[in-house]
Order: structure tokens, then sequence, then C-alpha cells
């Protein structure tokens, strides 16, 4: 409760101290060389300055994102006030104003939306893909759901990939070298063909060694957490009239390595009967496992016997049809996208046990998508803007265990459980009425409808188990299908206070679907149900002192309710994760970002978040091992459930700040010089829903330098960084189950962030 009151006192600080800028600032007089240049975004699906859209987002050119040594999903979060980057394996697990990415695999339904040239990004495995070639990256904080696709329940990250422009031949050339041993090269070139038509060919390809060594070999063979990435796509743009834009994408990308673990590559302690001890618990299990603290010498140095492994390609096509009527825009987008991945580790995590036979040590996934949007968007300069859109998607999916035999992967024969096939179906409209020349009402409604239906189960019953492995019918078209739809809305009104200022309140709502759980049966619920967000914001959008400053604020109250929790349960003797509807969560807080560049070549920005999100209602399966745990799984005796009531989400800190300030020292012929400096304070957090000993990550700091040079020209650019400078080990997801091995055990399996590394570039803008 004081905490309560806490947060709601700074969250009434917060706003008063931003409307009092207003104030503040009209009475400065300032003479400014330069100006803060206003990015134009999509974010609301027609071009606008991110200043004049009411809602939370941070804009990221492609000069920021190459400052902020931005290349993929994994360091966002040290410019986007609020969220948190998880990983476990291979999966994102992102966290946003309270909610946060738990289950994974083919039913994963990410809770930030990522979109990539406006399709839909489907698995938390894609999520960790590439960017190259980046024009700019939108982050929308908050539910979008009455105007994006699908799944846009916590917020939307928007990728906006470099179109073809018929203008001339340009493009670039890097070259990154580091420490791991770390290559990496990209480069694009863009060649018009005619005054109609051009293309735009974009490589990457990124390796680097392991940054948790493997021990139980010398050399870097079997080091975990490395990385072998190659990326190509291919842009071409037709425009045979000025009001027909066509552009047609495609590419593929593979990643392969050893990789670490699905749900994190170490055991770093467990309870038996309510009592926490650290370190591996059960290590005795298995033959030849040496005493934990030498095969486990800490978060990047393990022990391993058995092989692990990485393998994943995508292959992507995506068509973007613009077509102007004059009174409106009609866009069109269509996609296909084919996924094909595995990943396999040592599940006992130890250098012991059988190193070649394992009757479990991963998955494997095999993932078509298919979706259209049609988008109507009006262009008439009047009262009213709007927008009607359509949208399908459909995935045909299998994600089933391995198992290891003689050192060869392959599908237990008892794994049909999961292969399915969704479908989501959308129809939105959005509007904004101007009642004068400085107050609007915005609003939007969308119509959700979701299918999933598991393909072709198996028939346990009639199974022949004369011979083994047993010959088990096919339910073809018999499996478990559920269907979900929901109406969403969005309210509010934009009012501006002057030509530089503007504040806005909204009400909206998200949703995001339920699903299916292919080890329904045993003690395991064989679907569970969506969830759903009512939000509420307040904001405020200012730019100050000749355009050299900009300051924003948003303060929201989100009630969560049947959110989804990751659960395990014991399946053959092997952990087995499934998915069920815990209950309620509440959520507040404050967003700050400020931004100046004052145009002496100082650019200074920061972030600022403060939240505070704790579970009301919320209840899940029991985990053997924890005992009473403060009486919230001993009442009644019998009880299934642990009662998570007052504890925080997981990865959801009280306070992140970010800081980042450059300064351009003019060499005149010789160039500019830009040392760049980036810090970020996190407070303590849970790396899971159970907040234990053993779960809580406390508050550190992380920091990054770099030292830029660039050409008079600006033809030449290079560069040498350090990244984690205090090579903090910070942990990102821990999961809380009952391995096979010791089901009194309640592990905790945690996955840490990278050490510190660091590496020079050069890079050749032709």
């Amino acid at each position: 409760m004081e905490r309560s009151r806490f947060k709601l006192h700074a969250l009434s600080v917060g706003i008063i101290s931003a409307l009092s800028m207003n104030a503040f600032a009209e009475e400065q007089i300032a003479e400014v060389d330069d100006e803060i240049e206003q990015i134009v975004v999509t974010a609301t699906k027609r071009n606008a300055a991110v200043q004049d859209v009411s809602v939370a987002v941070t804009a990221l050119d492609a000069e920021a994102i190459k400052r902020a040594g931005i290349e993929d999903i994994t360091r966002l979060e040290h410019v986007v006030p609020g969220m948190k980057f998880g990983q476990s394996g291979n999966e994102v697990r992102l966290a946003l104003r309270g909610t946060r990415t738990n289950n994974v695999g083919t039913e994963a339904e990410q809770v930030v939306g990522i979109f990539e040239d406006g399709v839909y990004v489907a698995t938390t495995t894609q999520a960790l893909g590439a960017y190259v070639d980046v024009d700019r990256i939108e982050v929308l904080r908050g539910p979008q759901g009455t105007l994006y696709g699908r799944n846009t329940f916590g917020g939307t990250i928007n990728i906006h990939t470099r179109k073809p422009n018929f203008d001339e031949v340009e493009g670039y050339l890097n070259a990154v070298v580091g420490s791991y041993d770390r290559l990496r090269y990209e480069g694009a070139i863009n060649v018009p063909i005619g005054d109609t038509f051009a293309a735009r060919f974009a490589v990457m390809g990124d390796s680097h060694d392991g940054y948790i060594e493997n021990t139980y070999v010398d050399g870097t063979s079997d080091d975990l957490s490395d990385k072998d990435i190659d990326y190509f796509r291919g842009a071409f743009r037709w425009s045979p009239v000025e009001e027909l834009d066509v552009t047609l994408r495609l590419g593929t990308s593979t990643s392969k390595g050893n990789g670490n673990a699905i749900w994190g590559y170490q055991q770093i302690g467990g309870y038996i009967d309510g009592m926490y001890s650290p370190g591996h618990l059960y290590a005795d299990a298995y033959e030849g496992a040496s005493d934990p603290s030498v095969f486990d010498q800490g978060p990047w140095k393990v022990a391993r016997n058995m092989q692990s492994g990485v393998d994943i390609q995508t292959d992507f096509y995506t068509l973007n049809v613009e077509y102007d009527f004059d009174f409106a825009t009609l866009q069109y987008t269509a996609n296909l996208t084919e996924f094909d991945g595995e990943q396999w580790y040592d599940p006992d995590y130890t250098d012991g046990a059988d190193p070649v036979n394992s009757g479990f040590v991963g998955w494997t996934s095999t993932q078509d998508t298919t979706s259209h949007e049609l988008q109507l968007i009006s262009n008439t300069d009047n009262a009213l803007e709007w927008l009607l859109g359509l949208y399908y998607f459909e995935q045909t999916a299998n994600w089933n265990w391995l198992q290891l035999n003689n050192d060869e992967l392959e599908v237990p024969h008892w794994d049909r459980d999961g292969d399915y096939v969704s479908d989501s179906f959308g129809a939105f409209a959005h509007v904004t009425y101007d009642l004068d020349e400085d107050n609007r009402v915005v609003g939007g409604l969308r119509y959700a409808e979701d299918s999933k239906q598991q393909r072709d189960p198996l028939d346990w019953d009639n199974a022949d188990w004369s011979v083994w492995p047993p010959v088990i019918p096919v339910l073809y078209g018999q499996g478990e299908k559920s269907t979900w739809d929901k109406v969403l809305w969005k309210l509010g009104y934009e009012h501006d206070l002057n030509d530089d200022v503007m504040a806005y309140a909204q009400v909206s709502t998200g949703y995001r679907a339920g699903g299916l759980n292919g080890a329904g049966g045993n003690g395991v619920p064989p679907s569970y149900d969506p969830e759903t967000v009512t939000a509420w914001e307040l904001g405020y959008k200012s730019t100050w002192l000749d355009n050299s400053l900009t300051f924003n604020a948003s303060a929201y109250y989100n009630q969560y309710e049947d959110m989804q929790a990751q659960s395990f349960v014991l399946i053959n003797g092997n952990a087995s994760e499934y998915t069920e509807n815990g209950g309620e969560l509440d959520a507040m807080g404050l967003e700050l970002e400020l931004a100046y560049q004052p145009g002496n070549g100082l650019n200074v920005s920061a972030q600022l978040a403060l939240m505070d999100a704790e579970f009301g209602d919320y209840k899940v399966s029991k985990v053997t091992g924890l005992g009473d745990i403060n009486d919230r799984q001993s009442e009644p005796s019998d009880s299934p459930l642990i009662n998570l009531s007052g504890w925080r989400p997981a990865l959801a800190s009280d306070l992140t700040l970010g800081f980042q300030a450059s300064y351009d020292f003019d060499l005149a012929d010789f160039g500019v010089i830009r040392p760049y400096f980036q810090t970020s304070y996190v407070s303590d957090y849970y790396a899971s829903d159970f907040n234990l000993d053993g779960v809580k990550q406390d508050g550190y700091t992380k920091s990054d330098f770099r030292v830029i040079w660039q050409s008079a020209s600006g033809t030449l650019e290079a560069q040498a960084f350090v990244l984690n400078i205090e090579d903090e080990a910070v942990l990102n997801r821990v999961a809380v189950f009952n391995p096979g091995a010791a089901p009194n055990v309640a592990s905790l399996q945690a996955n840490w962030g990278n050490p510190r590394t660091w590496g020079v570039s050069v890079t050749y803008n032709f």
C-alpha cells in the first residue's frame, strides 16, 4: 500500500511538472543554430510528425539506430522507456507496461506485436531477426488493437526497411570486427532502372564465438550463445504512374550455432519443502556429473557434455501496393513467410549423464504463415480523417519435442500435440474529427476473431502396444478447436495548447487470443482463454527553444484480466510447458522522454519510466517443492493452485532510467569526431512471475561508449565501441518448474544477458 501511494504521488508530480514546463519555456529566449528533425512516422497508419500523434511512441531514424548500436530487438530497451528485454534460448520475451511474454512455441502470441514493413512477425523466435538496411523503427506503448493486425496487446514495434528509390545509384558497405572473434558485414545498393522501376539489395552476415564458455571441451567449438547469421533481401519498386506505387520484397535468413537452451541454460538454484538453496540441487541424479561448483562457475562459464545447437531458416515474400484515388489512398499488403527451425541443448545442465541419448533435448518447428491487409485512408483536407481496414492471417504450424537417439535428433513417436492451424480476421475503422482549430476527438473500432485447431492428433485409446514403438492411429481433422472474438475500441481527445504543445487523453481496449495446449488431458487444460486489457492514458507532447528541445510525457493505468500464465507439468517423466489463465493485473506508470540538440554539436536525450504493477486475484498451478511459501499454496491442502496475488509480474521494474549524450568536434577538412555515451539504470525486478529468492535481479547500471569519426564528405565512417562496460551479469529470464529427475524440487532455470564486448567498424557510403 505504501509503495502504491508513493507511485500515485510520483505520477501526480510528474504530470504537474510536465504541464508546468509550458509556462516556464514560454519565458525563455534562446538563439540556436540547429533544431531537432521531426521524424515522420506511420504509427497511426498515415504519415505524420511524431510530435503530432496522440500515441506514446519512440521513433528512431537510421542515424539514431546506428548511434545506439541497435542491430536487432535486444538493444531497444536502452532507448524505449519502460521496455524490458527477456530471452530464453532463441525466444524473445518482451515486457512493457506490466505485461510480458510467457508462452513460446507455435501458440506463442506475443504481448508486443512486431511488424516488419507492415507484416506481423508471428513467432518469438523470428522476433530475434536482424535489422538490416532499416530506415526507421517506431515503438508504440500501450494497446493498439484498433489499428494493427493482431496481438498488439502491450504495444507495437514497427520496423521499416529502406524502399528502392528512383533517384540514383547509392548504398553502403560496413564491416565490424570485435571480441569473441566477431566478424560482421552489411551492405546495400540501390539501382534505378529507368524512371519508374528501381531495385534495392541488402545483405548481412554476422558471426562470433560463444559468450558462455563451455569448459567440457577445450576451445570454442562447443561454447554457448554464439552466432552465425546470414541474411539477404531484395526489394523491387515499380511506379508506372504517379498514383500507383508497388513494392515487392523477398528474402531469406539463416541462423546457426550452439545456442543455449529453451527455458534457460543454467540451473541457478531450487526449493525443497519451501527452503531455497543456490546451485544445481539434483546433479547427483546424473551419472558422471561432477560437483556443481565445478561444472557451473558463473553465469558465463559452464560445463555441458551433450551437444547444443540452433538451426533456423526463414524465407519471406511481401507485396505492398498503394493507389491514390485522390479522395483516399488504397493500401494492400500481402505476405508469405516460411519458417523452419530446431533448437536442442543439454537438458540435465551438467557434465554427466549419457551425452548421446536423452528422452528430451529440445524442439523442432515448421510454420507457414500468410496474411492480407487492405486499408483505405482518407486524403481530403477537411475536419474528418478516417481509415477503414480488413485483415486476414493464417498459420499452419507444428512445434514438436526432440529426443536424442544415438546422437541423432528425432521427434518422439508419441508427439503430434504441437501441430496447429490458426487463423485471424479483423475489420477496423479509425477516425479523427476536428472540433475546431485546437481540439480533436479520436475514435477507433475493431472486430477481431481468432480460431485455432490442433491438426490430426494421435488416437491413444486405440494404440497397438504389441510392437515398439507402438502403432498409434491418427485422428485426421479431429483435433481440439476453439474460436474467440472480441470488439475492441478506442476513444480519445486531443488539445493543442499552442502550435508546439499538445495534450491528449484516451481510453482503449486490447485483446490477445487464447490457444490450445497440446499436452491437454494430463492435468493440463485443453485450451485457455484470451486475455484483455482496458488502458487509460494521459499524454503531453511539446517542442521548445526553436525546435531544439522536445519533451514528452505519458501517464497510464492498465487493467489486465484473464492474463495468460506459463506453467509446467511432468508428462512421461519430462517437464512439459503449457498455458493457463492466471487472473488479474493492475499496472500504472509515468513515462518521460527528452531530447535536446542546441546546435553547438551537443546531442542529449533521456528516458524515465516509473511503474507500479502487481497481480490481483491471480492463481496458477502449484509447483511441488515450494512448500507453503507464506501460505500461498497451502489452503486448502488439496488445492492445485498457488496464489500470486501482490507479486510483481516478470521483468517489472519500478524505475528505469536511460541517458545518451554525444558531442561533435568539428575537425574542418578532417571531418567530425563524435564521442557517444549511453547508460541505463534499472531498479530491482523478478525474472519470473514467482517472486522468490534466487529469481530476483538487483538494480544495476549498464553503460556503452563509442567514438565515431566521419569524413568531411560523409563518405567514410569509423568507430570503436565497448558495450556493457560494467560487465554486468543480468538475469533476463527464470523458469520455475519441476524437473523429471527430481519432481520434489522447484528448480530455477535461468538465462543471463551478454557480458562486456567491444569492436571496431568501418563504413563506406556511396
